[in-house]
């Protein structure tokens, strides 16, 4: 048994060898990562490792190959887009928070989603340099500093804008709380 499962690694080994780069360049053209490439590479030969009767006897395997890393890439990308989606959510959640000045109650009188509408139509509301320098700040996490340098304009100006974009953001709030409060 034990000489069964040695000539089977050994055979794997060589099939690896021969495979791994190949899955590995094509994962690193689509993804450009090296990183992502890497891991993609390591799972689709885990996989196969498991499961000899998929690749043992097979030729060429090149066909199957690029769909499996294909599909993983695809997965990886879907995962990335949950994790980026979530991360807008908390992002706007705390900018929400931010505005209100940390005052919970009023926000569990909102309706968080439609806050979350409000705050996107304000700042597609604003002028166009506003909202980059906005979204840098808070939704990028960029010091001011870092603004100033990136879209090289006075670090005064940078404050300013964020200044008025809070001011305008706090208006759209307050409208808000006070159309869910009173009757």
């Amino acid at each position: 048994m034990n000489g069964k499962r040695d000539d089977i690694d050994a055979r794997f080994e060589q099939f690896y060898a021969a495979n791994f780069p190949r899955v590995k360049n094509f994962a690193r053209l689509l993804t450009k990562s090296e990183e992502d490439a890497e891991d993609i590479a390591q799972n689709i030969f885990l996989k196969l490792w498991t499961r000899p009767e998929l690749w043992e006897g097979q030729e060429s395997m090149t066909g199957y190959l690029y769909t499996v890393t294909r599909n993983e890439i695809f997965n990886l990308f879907k995962h990335q887009k949950i994790e980026q989606e979530y991360e807008s959510k908390v992002i706007k959640s705390q900018l929400i928070g931010e505005l209100c000045d940390e005052d919970t109650s009023l926000l569990e009188n909102l309706y968080h989603k439609e806050m979350l509408m409000l705050i996107e139509l304000a700042l597609n509301q604003l002028p166009p340099r506003r909202k980059e320098v906005f979204e840098m700040s808070r939704f990028d996490g960029f010091s001011h500093k870092e603004i100033a340098e990136k879209l090289q304009i006075p670090l005064r100006t940078v404050e300013d804008h964020i200044y008025k974009t809070l001011t305008e953001l706090r208006k759209v709030l307050m409208f808000v709380i006070t159309f869910h409060i009173l009757p």
